[in-house]
């Protein structure tokens, strides 16, 4: 493998670099070539790219996304720690000369991703490929448990903060930024040790805590004052999101539409604290029955949506009546009185009844209505209402 080696600011760790390379026979050649360079600077810096070499490995003291990101999309290549194990060095070299990122490199394509949930698709995707595992997993925390966010092959149920030490301390699962116990990734059969995939990992540390403490942010912005709801800003932000990623998967989203009914007699005649527990009662009842990826908000008043990623409408409409059973078992008891909880649902999914968020939400309101004006206490499907 033919390198250069360019050292721009001295470094405590270069004597020691120089020697490493000798090592793994990778001595410098002299003066410029066709092949890796290697940059030892303080930070990343687009003013020390040089006209030669087909990829270079920036070995700096520290790193901004923002410069990685610049660096990375103006010529192929890594970014590393000088903190790191100079053993990652090699490996870097190694994956340079394998073109093991594609064209754009595995750091640049990361750095680009806005949200949690685009972060952990190709990391997932990587650490599986790396330790030649069939698939896996990745659940992130929140409160006092870990929750599904992405793959397969494990049960989605939520796991305890003592259930996932115990699968970390027996090696079926590992930590991401175990500083933080961030999250929580799991594979299928991996083939190769925890070794092969950890410390690449490790490079995006800094990218996963904050778009986590992002996440964690917005959450609290988007969370309904009365329920266990995300509110209706927080809907309008991911409504579009979500068909979105549905687009660029070749697949269906759904979206439940739910009112309250009869919710102004209930008001009238049992008091507004009773009609707050009816809306309260079917945020969790709605909670308890969608999955980790599922995503409720409380759209106003009495009023509430539910996205279904990767469902069709006639498959939304079934978690719909179960819902409708589930609050026809759980009445609410106020005195002597059991007060019935009802609501109307209307179905609607992307692309098979409309093609954008605000459609979406248009035909999904569209056969609540028609849930409403039938009786109430029913589902109703947006094809049922296009002749209308």
């Amino acid at each position: 493998m033919a390198l250069t080696l360019l050292p721009i600011h001295d470094a405590p760790g270069l004597p020691a670099l120089r020697e490493a390379l000798a090592t793994w026979d990778l001595a410098p050649e002299d003066g410029p070539g066709d092949g890796l360079v290697v940059i030892v600077a303080d930070r990343p810096d687009v003013r020390w790219i040089p006209p030669y070499g087909s990829g270079i490995l920036w070995w700096v003291k520290t790193a901004e996304p923002e410069e990685t990101s610049l660096v990375l999309s103006r010529r192929n290549g890594w970014v590393l720690l000088q903190d790191r194990p100079i053993g990652r060095v090699r490996e870097a070299l190694q994956d340079l000369r394998d073109r093991d990122f594609g064209n754009d490199g595995w750091l640049r394509q990361m750095i680009h991703l806005a949200t949690l949930e685009e972060l952990l698709r190709p990391l997932l995707a990587r650490a599986a490929a790396r330790a030649g595992a069939r698939g896996g997993a990745v659940w992130i925390r929140q409160d006092d448990a870990f929750f599904q966010r992405c793959g397969e092959g494990f049960p989605e149920a939520p796991l305890a903060l003592q259930e996932a030490a115990a699968l970390v301390e027996a090696g079926e699962a590992w930590y991401l930024v175990p500083s933080e116990k961030l999250g929580l990734l799991r594979l299928v059969s991996p083939a190769r040790p925890a070794d092969a995939f950890k410390g690449w990992v490790q490079e995006v540390d800094d990218l996963l805590v904050k778009a986590w403490r992002l996440e964690q942010s917005l959450i609290l912005s988007h969370k309904d004052d009365l329920t266990v709801a995300y509110n209706r800003r927080c809907l309008e932000a991911e409504l579009p999101q979500a068909i979105r990623e549905a687009s660029l998967r070749g697949e269906s989203v759904a979206l439940l539409f739910l009112d309250v009914d009869n919710l102004k007699e209930l008001n009238s005649r049992f008091g507004h604290p009773t009609g707050s527990r009816v809306i309260s009662t079917v945020a969790l009842e709605a909670k308890g029955i969608i999955r980790n990826l599922d995503r409720l908000y409380r759209y106003g008043g009495d009023e509430f949506c539910i996205i279904i990623p990767g469902s069709t409408a006639p498959v939304a409409a079934k978690i719909g009546e179960r819902l409708l059973g589930a609050l026809a078992r759980s009445p609410i008891q106020v005195g002597k009185h059991a007060v019935q909880v009802s609501i109307s649902i209307g179905v609607a999914s992307f692309p098979a009844d409309a093609d954008g968020a605000e459609h979406l939400l248009e035909k999904a309101d569209r056969a609540l209505l028609r849930a409403k004006t039938s009786g109430k206490g029913c589902v109703v499907l947006a094809e049922e209402t296009r002749n209308l």
